[in-house]
């Protein structure tokens, strides 16, 4: 019963954490504070990259995970298509992240790059600029 509790207490301040994060995320932009603004899809990707980069890499490089899994849905990849994006960031990945210092935003504009090269993905991102 103690583990139990416990583990929901972890899972309640994890989940108020990112709550908080996405409120002050949301509300710290815009011309009146007290109005939070509306994020883009580009912006909701970039910001997730930058929060969860390091994780992110390691799913990309794996071809699997909870954070690769959540940047599929903020770029739209459809449930059924997940897969085939896993293997895609898999088999891209020295594409996406071509050295240690890459940072998020160059690595989602690689990641938009090559999406908009393959013919499965590519009606998922606008054409890069």
């Amino acid at each position: 019963m103690r583990t139990t509790t416990w583990g929901f207490l972890r899972l309640f301040s994890v989940a108020l954490s990112g709550l908080i994060f996405t409120s002050c995320i949301v509300s710290s932009g815009g011309s009146s504070p007290s109005k939070p603004t509306s994020l883009n899809s580009e912006e909701k990707v970039r910001l997730f990259a930058s929060a969860n980069f390091d994780r992110l890499k390691e799913d990309m490089a794996s071809g699997q995970g909870e954070h690769l899994a959540s940047l599929a849905t903020l770029l739209s990849v459809p449930q059924d298509q997940q897969p085939a994006f896993f293997s895609f960031t898999k088999a891209n990945f020295s594409l996406v992240c071509p050295s240690e210092q890459v940072t998020p935003d160059e690595m989602v504009a690689a990641l938009t790059r090559e999406m908009f090269t393959h013919p499965q993905f590519r009606v998922r991102v606008e054409q890069p600029s």
